[in-house]
């Protein structure tokens, strides 16, 4: 019996020595398979990545800092670099800051936008001023002085954070980046001076002098005239004011009504004055209506009442067949009341904001692109196509790169 036990123990012994080598060639199998898959995969993916980066385009500054990894081209093929701008502070309720991009026009010599920056002094001097985003109304006509190409960056507006602009540098030309804050640009658009547009192609420093395209207003509704009777406005029909602008214009009553009080009373002056002197009937003259253009407003100065009283006054003249300019009793009142000829214009609706430097993300001392110095160049991968048993190294590029943009 003991033999026979022996001989069965001896059997489940080797039995069981048998599997552990069949386990043990599988898993050396699979092993070594798998390594070997991985690795070729791997060098598969590198091999492809990097022959990759052999037709990317890479932007550098002439120190070989590279700015980064282009994305596009603008209407010059200067390239498109994206910078992220890491130094807003968080939004309220916000745990992290958002990283807002910017696309930057990279040309040999200079930083561009499709944004300017304006300033409220000659020569891109004094505060910088940047508009709203997707401000279409106040610059919808670009440099090329056609409508629908101006100078609007829809990419800051999709974002919904600031916009950015390409602005004065120190030396004039390179640029430094800027961004819109919250608060209101101290100067209106009507006391900006110069502005800094760094998409324009020209030699040297692209800031130009800056003055609010004006047009005149319409005031063909300002002026509703009733005729009392009597004397020499029996025949003159009554004007009534309109009831709204004509088609393409908007009433600027919310900035007129501003003046109205004031002028008339001066208006009043002036018809009363006009008919103690035999010029005029006894009128009745109601204020309507100035219209601007759509996308326009009045533009307010210290001259609105005056000229909303003398074009009053002259409307009434001439359908009364008086020329406002050549009749001496006219010109003689007028003049003592201080009432000289005067225009109402339209300005384009700007809303400028105060503009920031963009810190740099490092050194907050420096403007975001300070640190980078010109000539611009691509930098080229002048190695020979890449072959199946050859790498050939290409710098890398991304967010993480502390090197460059």
């Amino acid at each position: 019996m003991s033999r026979v036990n022996s001989h069965t123990h001896s059997f489940y012994k080797q039995q069981g020595f048998v599997l552990t080598i069949e386990l043990i060639l599988i898993t050396t199998i699979l092993i070594i398979g798998s390594i070997g898959g991985i690795v070729a995969l791997r060098n598969a993916l590198i091999k492809h990545q990097f022959q990759q980066q052999q037709q990317d385009i890479v932007i550098a500054d002439s120190n070989d800092r590279l700015l980064g990894k282009m994305l596009s081209f603008d209407e010059h093929e200067a390239p498109l670099v994206a910078y992220v701008d890491r130094t807003v502070a968080a939004a309220p309720g916000e745990q992290v800051a958002a990283n807002y991009r910017v696309l930057i026009g990279i040309r040999d010599d200079r930083f561009t936008t499709r944004e300017p920056i304006y300033y409220d002094a000659p020569n891109c001097t004094g505060n910088p001023c940047i508009k709203s985003t997707s401000d279409e109304n106040s610059d919808s006509i670009g440099l090329s002085g056609i409508r629908a190409t101006g100078v609007v960056s829809y990419f800051n507006a999709l974002q919904g954070g600031p916009n950015y602009a390409i602005g004065r540098s120190v030396d004039g030309i390179k640029g430094d980046l800027f961004r819109s804050t919250a608060m209101q640009c101290p100067a209106t658009i009507n006391e900006i001076q110069s502005r800094y547009v760094s998409q324009k192609v020209v030699t040297g420093s692209p800031c130009e002098e800056f003055s609010a395209a004006t047009t005149e207003a319409d005031s063909s509704c300002l002026t509703g005239v009733k005729f009392r009777g009597g004397g020499i406005g029996n025949s003159i029909p009554d004007v009534q004011p309109c009831e709204q602008c004509p088609t393409g214009l908007e009433s600027q009553g919310d900035i007129f009504d501003n003046y109205v009080p004031e002028a008339e009373i001066l208006l009043e002056d002036a018809l009363a004055s006009l008919r103690m002197v035999g010029v005029i009937p006894k009128v009745d003259v109601t204020l309507g209506e100035i219209c601007c253009p759509t996308g326009t407003r009045l533009q307010d100065d210290d001259n609105v009442v005056n000229s909303i009283v003398f074009i009053a006054v002259k409307n009434v003249l001439n359908l009364l067949g008086i020329d406002i300019t050549t009749n001496s009793l006219v010109v003689d009142t007028l003049n003592v009341l201080g009432i000289q000829e005067g225009v109402l214009n339209c300005v384009a609706e700007v809303n400028l904001q105060q503009a920031q430097s963009v810190p740099d993300n490092n050194d907050p001392t420096l403007n975001a692109l300070e640190s980078f110095t010109a000539p611009f160049k691509v930098k080229l991968n002048h190695s020979p196509a890449v072959a199946s048993e050859q790498w050939y190294y290409i710098p890398p590029d991304g967010e993480g790169n502390n090197s460059g943009i």
